[in-house]
């Protein structure tokens, strides 16, 4: 088995300890300690910044993520052409693949902290963050500036096109609201999973699916 470098270790308990305890209840300092570090400077030396430091834990899972949700988007774009006679619920379809390559990351990971680093980053961001994926406070330094967002962004974008039920004022917020109720639910799967008491992911996957579709086509 792969032994993690100084790098990796810092990634994996940066990720571990903010899930658990928030971003601004985890010093550098901590990490550095918890991860085996002697040297205070190692997230500078390894990620220049905190910023850099959070942001190579986004992109650690976000790399894999994004290449499952290109794909699964572009299976839905070569069933939606015009020489494929299959009926495509397309919303439907949008919503899977947010959510499906999500649950495959957090199934690849025993324990998993990747939905609740999620949802730890949520709380200092924009209610919409789909139409102000910023901070609440520009300057304050503990919310991480993320990359590797086009794809979701792309998805966003056309998960709002289909609500034309709504008005286009409140579009982007739904689709926000609908992103916050599945990060939080797979958050709390993840809290659960500890005790042993989460159920099965698979299941949980699809009652998910379910609710979000219904919370996007409500009016």
């Amino acid at each position: 088995m792969h032994s993690p470098n100084g790098r990796d270790m810092l990634i994996r308990v940066a990720e571990r300890l903010i899930a658990e305890r928030g971003l601004h209840g985890v010093s550098a300092r901590e990490i550095v300690r918890t991860a085996g570090q002697r040297n205070n400077s190692a997230i500078t030396y390894h990620f220049g910044t905190w910023d850099g430091l959070l942001e190579a834990v986004w992109l650690t899972h976000m790399d894999t993520v994004n290449a499952h949700r290109a794909e699964m988007l572009s299976t839905l774009d070569h069933a939606e052409s015009p020489a494929d006679d299959t009926t495509v619920d397309t919303l439907a379809a949008l919503v899977h693949a947010y959510i499906h390559p999500f649950v495959v990351e957090i199934e690849s990971s025993e324990p998993s902290y990747w939905a609740r680093f999620n949802e730890q980053w949520l709380t200092g961001i924009h209610l919409d963050f789909v139409s102000s994926p910023t901070a609440l406070d520009p300057e304050d330094p503990r919310f991480p500036r993320v990359g590797g967002m086009n794809i979701l962004q792309g998805l966003f974008e056309r998960l709002r096109a289909q609500l034309t039920h709504l008005d286009e004022s409140v579009r982007a917020r739904r689709v926000a609201l609908m992103a916050r109720f599945v990060v939080s639910g797979l958050a709390s799967w993840e809290r659960e999973s500890v005790s042993g008491g989460a159920p099965d992911l698979a299941a949980f996957e699809i009652e998910l699916n379910s609710l979000a579709v219904a919370l996007l086509r409500a009016t």
